[in-house]
């Protein structure tokens, strides 16, 4: 079962993805509520999976989770998702580079080099 923190990976290689491939993209692990679901589609998500949701709440939290969805949609302004899939993707962005260096930056935070001075 997969966990809302587990997310990050794919959301960030969804966006680095999309619009570069020539293939769809679908989105998996910790997507858990409907802005999971609309973040993986702002990234450029052709689709998510939503096992470990459904396993855990049930079959009929797919109506809460569209629900959320398009609650969402309506106060954006939005009617169909292909007005917002990819806005947020590297591809979209005003300056790929520095998007790339925030990823970069992100997915070393926190590192820790272990020193051992030699003996």
């Amino acid at each position: 079962m997969s966990s809302p923190s587990d997310m990050a990976m794919s959301l960030r290689w969804i966006a680095i993805l999309s619009g570069k491939v020539k293939c769809d993209l679908a989105a998996t692990t910790g997507i858990h509520d409907g802005a999971a679901i609309i973040k993986q589609l702002l990234a450029g998500a052709s689709a998510v999976e939503i096992a470990s949701a459904l396993y855990i709440n049930g079959p009929e939290y797919v109506q809460q989770m569209l629900r959320e969805m398009t609650d969402w949609m309506d106060e954006k302004g939005y009617t169909a998702i292909e007005d917002f899939r990819g806005k947020l993707s590297q591809s979209m962005s005003e300056n790929p580079a520095a998007y790339e260096r925030v990823q970069f930056m992100k997915y070393f935070r926190g590192y820790k080099k272990h020193f051992h001075p030699p003996l």
